[in-house]
């Protein structure tokens, strides 16, 4: 009798006692928690300016496969790489969706400004990739048409476990026999 009195107090006076099974809810909410800090995490693309001046000498030039694969070229973020492509078009799509919103909450206003656009590595259009980059409304200073040859000049840059290639140049190649 007494405990329950004891008991009926402690509510009364706002003590908090242990209920059954909010332990559980806790680490379940503990480990939520933990899983959207780890998506963060994973999706820590940078948005690096746009360099002062443009000079092409600073770039590598790289092939087309080292693009299609970095980590086994040695390729590392912030490397300024130049790279001969054929361009196949601006796309309205993610790329990569996941990691394009999970940087878009790190870089909410820098990484909406960023146009996509794909490229292939041959012009039987083999070798697709659409992880390349320009600044929105510099597309305009580059006009392209599909699987023109052009060199891409841009630097890689992280977008969590791999990589896209910013943009800074593009310029038309003469066409290839």
């Amino acid at each position: 009798m007494m405990k329950r009195h004891i008991q009926f107090y402690q509510n009364r006076v706002g003590l908090i006692r242990p209920v059954k099974g909010r332990g559980r809810a806790g680490l379940l909410l503990a480990g939520a928690g933990l899983l959207v800090l780890t998506l963060l995490a994973w999706g820590c693309g940078q948005v690096r300016p746009l360099p002062a001046t443009f000079e092409p000498q600073d770039y590598r030039e790289i092939t087309y496969d080292q693009l299609l694969h970095p980590d086994a070229a040695g390729l590392k973020a912030g490397q300024k790489v130049k790279v001969p492509a054929y361009f196949w078009q601006f796309i309205d799509y993610d790329p990569d969706m996941v990691r394009d919103y999970l940087n878009l909450a790190r870089h909410p206003l820098a990484w909406p400004r960023l146009k996509w656009f794909a490229l292939y590595g041959s012009p039987e259009m083999g070798g697709y990739y659409d992880r390349a980059a320009l600044d929105a409304g510099r597309e305009k200073l580059f006009p392209v048409r599909r699987l023109e040859p052009v060199m891409v000049y841009g630097e890689l840059s992280s977008l969590g476990p791999g990589f896209y290639l910013h943009v800074i140049h593009l310029e038309k190649m003469a066409a290839q026999d």
